[in-house]
């Protein structure tokens, strides 16, 4: 987990949009014959469960448990846009979060499942806040113990800045009227006293909480009010002057003079029984069925399908089935939730109530996106009148439909929901507004129909799903490689060029900003199989090469001209650096730009395309090369060093000639050459004699290579001089990667993110590595970041972020180029295999190079490369040569195994 903005809440720091601890690694529910990996369920939301997210590269949104809408718990559900960020007054820029559209509401007088606000507290009861309606930043959260509903309300603090309207709601039922208590139950670890506001009835004033032991102690602070008989709503919130680093677990109202409450309110209204939640990873389709009675006692069955639609990246659907078994008047409500709604702010609500359309204007802080919402709802096909809902002022927006039905008779409720943004880079800006874009989206998949909207959607996932990659017999691995591959998918689409984080279209989380993690984890496992999706992550570097080169220019000084292009270390929308105050890397973390030009470079290689290179990488390659040629420093022993870096290896700052950092420049500076040379351009001689001079020192007497001038044993963070074999391919002798391998493995914190040990697998894949090592790389790199029930990565095995994309982009490479040996070159392919005996074999389709599309499957003894189309494809085969393989032939060689005992693991 790299240093990025901290929630100031506990005694450390905990990624914004992340939680604090990894589901079991147990069995996977829901995995029966049929499914072949590829169905995903459970039928249990009370433990062991992290909702899953849809997406379709461009939309998305993760769903909680009841199946639509929006929750703050077990994990903050987050509807994300690609490229939609916002720059706050003062601030970096970061991610924007619409408001939640996938509410969709359904019942009668005596309870309306799915709509927010539906959760109420009574008087004289204990009102654990992760209940409350929450928003404006803040979240529920469950590090700290002693809480009484294992979760508690935070947030309300981000980076030491108070996280201004950052609220949650609570709503009183059965209230006297008169004075009564309001009994505060906080923690506050912060060392001093800190301040925020309580509301009753909206009324607000401020209150302060003096500090606690420690973030673990719980305390309670009691303020007299006066209250209405009835309904009452309370309310905490960060308003002006509050300081607001606290925890809050509980309100309570009771009688004045009293003695308070014991009993905790229920979680939820109403019971819901049969409950199955199933994502099928073929569609992206997730569906969340059961039966609900509700407090007056209605019972009626739901089957919801929340979907954002791959055919048209601008649409997302939520449709839910219903059979209410009573007769009478329903409610249907379609909303946006604006608890949802994080760094923006909504305008123009608006219900067209003749055409049951709901829109609404989302602008991102401080103006840098605009985004149009618009929702259009059917009942069986059909438009039935709408009336606006009074919006509770978070940024919700919402209509309602009345409609008479009869028990047990089915009904189909669709809301269709149309998005746009003024970022977009998938339609012409200036052919609609962002607000006229959605509308015709919504408008269209309407005319066409739930089911043909579902149809095309199918049918788009149905032609990615193509190309796979399966373990023949392992069920439960191949669901893991189908989910890895899937969420990646879900955040990344052709003709979006927005990259994405580490988090991909998950969350806010990491403020959604781009780091390496794209370029060197994610990139290459889609770059094998969606060459056309895995090039807009190299079209977004290019398109923000002029903000790199600016931030270069500023580094550049009489003495010590820079030249080139410093990309930032967090990228958002402009290119420039948007890494949160006090973070030294956005400064020391240079190897980004290595890690660029790398990726720009294998696109080539994969696509042979020159007209590419020229156009498009050429100059960023150029510059980077430029970068590293004056970023170098002569040595006056010789050759150059690279100083005050920080490699990969964040534990360790300013330090001298980073093993890796070095050799990615190295790498760059001799892809820039290589690339003038097909492109018939000068290379600059500079860039020669610097990338020979620079050093990769070895330690002879420990047979390894240090990590950086001076290294003694450190402990690392995660991988770094691994890195050198794969993927920056450092020539060295088999036992010299062989001892950095052992000796960085005994060095490296357990406690790191998931990336490392499928580095490890790689390289030891390569090495033909003894015994059960590359098995145990390959668990390692899974069993303890994996999620149930929906195989979604953690980034450490103590939590971070979450969907770790970057985690899953490193496990399917373990496949696409551990185990098969895959490699890119400009003339030929090169494959050599490995299977540790543990994994039966391993089949993969369509992979593409140079025009040609092949197969690969890895058997125990042989594996076999099937050319499907395209020209005779070259590969070389090691100690073979290069073979010329013909569509319709199969080229077969021997697959390798790891040497001594591999079973006994």
């Amino acid at each position: 987990m790299r240093s990025t903005a901290c929630v100031a809440l506990a005694l450390g720091c905990v990624v914004l949009g992340a939680v604090a601890v990894p589901a079991s690694a147990a069995p996977l529910p829901g995995l029966g014959s049929g499914d072949e990996g590829w169905v995903l369920s459970t039928n249990d939301t009370s433990k062991n469960y992290s909702p899953t997210f849809v997406g379709n590269g461009y939309l998305a949104a993760r769903v909680p448990a009841p199946g639509e809408g929006y929750s703050s718990t077990p994990i903050v559900t987050q509807s994300e846009l690609a490229g939609f960020y916002a720059a706050p007054a003062g601030q970096y820029e970061r991610r924007a979060s619409l408001p939640s559209w996938t509410t969709l509401g359904f019942g009668r007088s005596g309870g309306v499942y799915g709509t927010p606000g539906s959760w109420s507290c009574a008087f004289d009861q204990l009102c654990p806040t992760r209940y409350g309606q929450i928003s404006g930043g803040a979240f529920v959260e469950t590090s700290h113990p002693g809480s009484i509903a294992g979760g508690y309300l935070a947030g309300l603090n981000t980076n030491n800045t108070p996280t201004g309207g950052g609220t949650d709601v609570i709503a009183i039922r059965d209230a006297p009227a008169g004075k009564a208590t309001l009994a505060v139950r906080y923690g506050n670890g912060s060392g001093g006293p800190q301040t925020i506001h309580l509301g009753v009835n909206g009324v607000l004033q401020q209150l302060t909480v003096p500090s606690l032991s420690s973030w673990d102690d719980w305390a309670v602070v009691t303020v007299p009010v006066t209250l209405k008989a009835g309904a009452n709503t309370l309310e905490i919130t960060v308003a002006e002057g509050d300081t607001a680093r606290v925890n809050v677990d509980y309100l309570a109202l009771y009688p004045d003079g009293g003695q308070p409450p014991t009993k905790i309110a229920p979680a939820t209204v109403g019971t819901t029984g049969n409950y199955k939640q199933s994502l099928d990873l073929r569609t992206g389709v997730l569906a969340t069925s059961f039966d609900w009675t509700s407090p007056a006692g209605d019972t009626t069955s739901f089957a919801y399908e929340v979907n954002a639609n791959r055919a048209e990246g601008h649409l997302g659907t939520v449709s839910v089935k219903v059979v209410p078994h009573w007769s009478g008047t329903a409610t249907v409500v379609d909303e946006f939730d604006g608890r949802g709604l994080n760094h923006a702010s909504t305008t123009d609500p608006h219900v067209d109530g003749k055409t049951a359309t709901l829109s609404q204007t989302v602008v991102s802080d401080g103006k840098l996106a605009t985004a149009g919402l618009n929702s259009v709802l059917r009942i069986n096909d059909k438009t039935v009148p709408t009336e606006a809902i009074a919006a509770p002022g978070d940024g919700s927006a919402g209509q309602s439909a009345a409609f008479p039905v009869s028990k047990d008779k089915p009904y189909r409720i669709t809301k269709y929901v149309g998005v746009a943004s003024s970022v977009d880079t998938d339609r012409s800006l200036e052919a609609a507004t962002p607000q006229q874009a959605a509308a015709d989206t919504a408008a269209r998949a309407t005319a066409g129909g739930y089911q043909h909207a579902l149809a095309r959607n199918n049918d788009a996932w149905s032609r990615l799903w193509q190309a796979s990659i399966s373990i023949p017999g392992d069920t439960a691995m191949t669901a893991r490689i189908h989910a890895s591959m899937f969420y990646l998918l879900a955040s990344m689409r052709a003709g979006v060029t927005w990259s994405t984080s580490p988090g991909g279209l998950s969350s806010d989380g990491y403020n959604g900003h781009v780091f390496w993690d794209m370029e060197t984890w994610m990139y290459p496992s889609l770059l094998a199989q969606y060459p056309d999706i895995a090039v807009g992550a190299n079209t977004y570097r290019q398109k923000l090469l002029p903000a790199a080169e600016a931030e270069a220019a500023k580094l550049s000084t009489p003495d010590r001209p820079i030249k080139g292009a410093k990309f930032p270390w967090e990228s958002a929308l402009t290119g420039k650096e948007t890494i949160p105050p006090g973070n030294t890397e956005g400064k020391s973390e240079i190897h980004i730009d290595s890690d660029i030009a790398l990726a720009q470079w294998q696109y080539y290689e994969a696509s042979g395309d020159t007209a590419w290179l020229r156009d498009k990488a050429w100059p960023v390659l150029k510059d980077i090369a430029d970068y590293w040629a004056t970023r170098a420093e002569p040595d006056p022993a010789g050759g150059y060093d690279i100083n005050n870096v920080m490699g990969p290896d964040e534990y360790h700052d300013n330090v001298d000639n980073s093993a890796t950092t070095n050799a990615g420049a190295q790498a760059s500076l001799r892809i820039a050459i290589q690339a003038a040379g097909i492109l018939g351009r000068s290379a600059d001689p500079a860039w020669k004699t610097v990338a020979d001079g620079l050093k990769i020192p070895v330690d002879a007497k420990a047979g390894i290579h240090p990590e950086y001038d001076g290294y003694t044993d450190q402990t690392v963070k995660q991988a770094d001089v691994t890195l050198l074999q794969y993927p920056w391919g450092v020539p060295m002798s088999p036992s010299l990667a062989q001892n950095d391998l052992d000796y960085y493995k005994q060095h490296t914190d357990p406690n790191g993110p998931s990336m490392t040990d499928a580095i490890a697998a790689i390289n030891g894949a390569a090495l033909g590595s003894p015994g059960c090592t590359v098995y145990t790389y390959l668990r390692n790199s899974a069993d303890p970041y994996l999620a149930a029930p929906f195989n979604q990565w953690y980034e450490t095995r103590n939590g971070g972020a979450f969907t770790f994309t970057t985690g899953e982009g490193g496990y399917l490479q373990e496949f696409m180029y551990g185990f098969t040996g895959l490699r890119w070159g400009t003339d030929a392919i090169t494959v050599n295999p490995f299977l540790p005996p543990q994994v039966p074999g391993l089949d993969i389709t369509r992979v593409k190079w140079h025009g040609r599309t092949f197969d690969l499957s890895v058997g125990r003894q042989t594996t076999k490369l099937t050319l499907r189309s395209g020209p005779p494809l070259p590969v070389r085969v090691a100690g073979s040569g290069v073979r010329q393989v013909t569509p319709g032939t199969a080229l077969q060689v021997p697959t390798r195994h790891p040497a001594g005992d591999a079973t006994h693991c």
